[in-house]
């Protein structure tokens, strides 16, 4: 079913996005395709993602792949906070926004004037939602920290756990951080909406790049507080979930497999036809298979760098062994499951194409016109005239600088 605007959940709802890179444009991307009226200020030459390679197109005409993918359904209007006129303009969008979503550093957006505690002062129903790397306040030695995700994936233990066969900390190799800090936006928005309806009050949201992450590894945490201290010092690819567990050769890739009980491994033994080590004292139990991880890896390796990927997941799904084969990119956007799921929309890129993106996992699906990428400053002069600028008051803005250099025509 396709669902018209005005019958989404957030419809009527109106966020104002300060942000860049991955964590607030995500979150502000889900609220867009719940119904939110996303209004994204850009400086005058884009923000960041704009300008990452890979990027396709030509001339004018190019969009990057990085900007693609956290950006549909949002308008874009260029703003230079630098000048006065362009920050008046800011305020009068404050003073009819629900949500302000920012990922700047408190620092930055106090210079502008706008730091999320003055905000919460001069706009008492708003709901600031503040992402950055260590917090507004009682961060330390950490504040005003320079952030990226995989920092608060180290902080937060997370690497610490994804480890290879060998023992060593391997970073997982996208911006896990910044992905669970846009989702944690989003829920805590969700909450504050709530209570925004209810009460008519705003509140100071207050989001950290590793505390975003700490629930990942909360059972982890309490493991090691409760454990015999030798089950959680075993050398290798874990001390936690199970052994063997992860990546593991395939003859034409790879495959991940879990063996997480020794329940398991009894069908895991016998599924690869080593029925002997069922119930062999070395391997029958969970703490004598970490303490011969090395033995344990050997053994699998050695079945399943004989087998490709498919042929792995028959054998392992007939023994109610959990396998999957660890996917390429190219496979995940050509996969059957994927397709069946209707877990893809296509996406129009602004200069003529289109890109197959994850959509909201939420399910509310969009009409295909929103689901396009804003150019930058597109929507300037509908957002402007919507907050009461006619067209002098816009020249004058131009004038003023409010737009950035040479804009003055684009506004008029």
């Amino acid at each position: 079913m396709t669902h018209t605007t005005d019958s989404l959940p957030l419809s009527g709802v109106r966020v104002l996005e300060l942000s860049h890179l991955i964590a607030g444009p995500h979150c502000c991307q889900l609220m867009a395709e719940e119904g939110a009226d996303v209004i994204k200020v850009e400086p005058p030459g884009g923000e960041l993602a704009r300008s990452r390679e890979p990027m396709r197109g030509t001339g004018d005409r190019r969009v990057a792949a990085f900007f693609a993918a956290l950006n549909r359904g949002k308008r874009s209007l260029a703003l230079d906070l630098k000048s006065e006129a362009g920050r008046a303009v800011f305020r009068r969008l404050l003073a009819e926004t629900d949500v302000f979503v920012t990922n700047l550093r408190a620092a930055a957006l106090e210079r502008l004037g706008f730091h999320p505690e003055t905000l919460r002062r001069d706009y008492p129903r708003l709901i600031v939602a503040c992402i950055s790397g260590f917090g507004l306040k009682n961060a330390g030695d950490f504040a005003d920290r320079a952030g990226l995700a995989m920092v608060g994936e180290a902080l937060s233990g997370t690497t610490g756990l994804s480890r290879d066969h060998d023992g060593n900390p391997v970073w997982c190799g996208f911006a896990l951080g910044d992905v669970a800090a846009g989702m944690t936006a989003h829920s805590a928005i969700l909450l504050a909406l709530r209570q925004q309806e209810r009460f008519g009050t705003g509140r100071l949201i207050d989001l950290t790049l590793p505390e975003c992450l700490l629930p990942m590894v909360s059972v982890a945490l309490a493991r090691i507080q409760v454990a015999d201290a030798e089950v959680t010092s075993f050398a290798g690819s874990n001390n936690f979930h199970g052994i063997p567990y992860g990546a593991f050769p395939a003859s034409d890739g790879s495959v991940n497999l879990g063996v997480n009980s020794d329940a398991l491994w009894k069908k895991f033994a016998r599924g690869i036809g080593r029925p002997e080590l069922a119930d062999d004292p070395r391997y029958a139990t969970y703490p004598e298979r970490a303490r011969r991880q090395a033995e344990v890896h050997e053994l699998t390796e050695a079945f399943t760098r004989r087998h490709t990927r498919e042929e792995l997941t028959a054998i392992l799904q007939r023994a109610d062994v959990p396998v999957a084969s660890i996917l390429s990119l190219q496979e995940v956007l050509d996969s059957d499951y994927y397709a069946a799921r209707g877990a893809f929309c296509e996406v129009d890129d602004g200069i003529g194409g289109t890109l197959r993106l994850p959509r909201d996992p939420c399910g509310f699906d969009l009409d295909p016109a929103r689901l396009s990428l804003p150019r930058l400053g597109q929507h300037g002069t509908e957002i402007l005239t919507d907050c009461g600028y006619g067209p002098e008051d816009r020249a004058r803005l131009a004038r003023e600088g409010a737009f950035g250099p040479a804009a003055e025509a684009a506004l008029a």
